[in-house]
């Protein structure tokens, strides 16, 4: 892998400034490791340019352009339009920064590296886009206070990846990580669209889990299977960014079964892991619970004429409905109620 460029703009949304840094050729060894770092992470997402005439890629392919040629006016080109990106990433970050002000959040504050990269085994270019935690630090030489970055620590709040394997092309695949739901980075600052629709990552995700579960859960431990499938519908109707990995982490990672085996168990979360590249849904993306209403519902008979129908991903699902069998020999529910007029209706 071959960097032909790189530079770095600290964006100060602030008080409106961009800093520009001279870099060192060492500075490529860093790139290089973001690179693999990025290439690495599962949790990318899949977009697409809406055009190759939006701000962001028609400046990316007039660098492409340039780099057959040596002379300073093709630097001083290559300059411009790295300014030009980031001046729009400033301008995305204080508008981002006014929308949410009232709701006491902050867009981080970091640096934008930006690099055209030569594949070689690929013989395909790549640009890259990053932005990443600039942290303060105690200068051992001289015991002043500087800022820069971890040599080891590659903290990305937001990265992107353009492919330009075909520079004429209309449309270009670009691979993007976010570390928030936030979409000012790929739809305002990029101009991107998803491939995949977050209400379709949903509905597929979903989907996906609960025919896991059904097909090696339902049938022989229902109690398992009702409080797994619960706890997932909460986490989609709680968590408005869903990262795959966490939310299978959170929902069965300290899980303890009450009747499923452990073998059994820790085949049901391999299976689960491996979900996103099996059924084709991203491994972030935004929740969108609506889009599953209509899947959620269970309906259980209960006795002649009486079903209970649960709608909705209920916290502590088993301490609001409980099964015993009484001294007599019959099973009940006892179900905790806070709806007056039902409790009426049956005290």
């Amino acid at each position: 892998m071959k960097i032909i460029f790189n530079s770095i703009r600290v964006i100060d949304y602030i008080n409106e400034k961009i800093h520009n840094i001279n870099i060192p050729k060492t500075f490529n060894e860093y790139v290089v490791d973001l690179i693999t770092h990025i290439n690495s992470n599962e949790n990318v997402r899949a977009y697409k340019t809406t055009s190759n005439s939006t701000e962001v890629i028609s400046c990316v392919l007039n660098i492409l352009s340039t780099i057959s040629n040596e002379n300073l006016s093709n630097e001083d080109c290559i300059i411009r339009k790295n300014d030009i990106i980031a001046q729009r990433l400033l301008r995305t970050e204080k508008e981002a920064q006014t929308r949410v002000s009232n709701m006491n959040i902050n867009v981080k504050k970091g640096s934008l590296i930006q690099a055209l990269i030569f594949d070689e085994f690929k013989n395909t270019y790549l640009y890259l886009l990053a932005k990443v935690e600039h942290s303060d630090f105690i200068d051992d030489y001289d015991f002043s206070f500087k800022t820069g970055f971890s040599k080891d620590k590659k903290t990305i709040w937001k990265s992107c990846l353009i492919d330009l394997c075909n520079p004429d092309a209309d449309v270009f695949d670009v691979k993007v990580y976010s570390d928030t739901k936030a979409k000012y980075w790929s739809e305002k600052f990029l101009e991107l669209e998803e491939v995949i629709s977050d209400e379709l990552n949903t509905v597929n995700a979903f989907k996906a889990i609960d025919n896991i579960l059904s097909r090696n859960v339902k049938k022989d431990f229902k109690k398992d299977y009702t409080i797994i499938r619960n706890t997932f519908i909460s986490y989609f109707k709680s968590n408005e960014h869903v990262d795959y990995k966490t939310m299978i982490d959170s929902v069965v990672g300290n899980y303890s079964p009450y009747e499923l085996d452990e073998t059994k168990f820790l085949n049901l979360k391999e299976k689960l892991y491996e979900l996103p590249d099996k059924n084709k849904f991203d491994r972030q993306f935004n929740s969108v619970p609506n889009a599953i209403n209509a899947r959620i519902a269970k309906v259980y008979k209960v006795n002649t004429g009486i079903e209970l129908k649960v709608k909705d991903g209920i916290p502590d699902l088993q301490d609001v409905i409980k099964a015993f069998q009484d001294t007599d020999g019959f099973r009940y529910l006892k179900i905790k109620i806070t709806d007056k007029d039902t409790y009426e209706c049956f005290k």
